[in-house]
């Protein structure tokens, strides 16, 4: 039994490769606007979540300045609560080491 292999079949053979990869390079651009787009959603995702926790750090300082000036005004509206301002110079001190 004896096996040749034709021109005509390395031909079509090299044919078929060139159809195949030419498929594929198609599927490949049809699917690089959705590969882009998640991407770039993932990287927005990313950037919020950092945002959300600069803007969490952000209010919780605000929140803090704001509890210190409560406790200054009704000092100086009544002229006595050391004892709170103490306990508020505590908070604000621990806040800031914890920071």
């Amino acid at each position: 039994m004896e096996f040749t292999i034709t021109s005509e079949q390395i031909l079509w053979l090299c044919g078929f490769i060139a159809t195949i990869y030419g498929v594929y390079k198609i599927i490949k651009e049809l699917k690089k606007p959705s590969d882009d787009l998640k991407a770039m959603v993932q990287l927005h995702d990313d950037l919020l979540k950092k945002d959300n926790e600069r803007l969490s750090e952000v209010e919780n300082s605000n929140k803090m300045i704001l509890q210190c000036l409560l406790i200054l005004i009704n000092h100086d509206i009544t002229g006595n609560g050391i004892d709170r301002m103490k306990e508020a110079r505590d908070e604000l001190e621990e806040y800031l080491i914890n920071k």
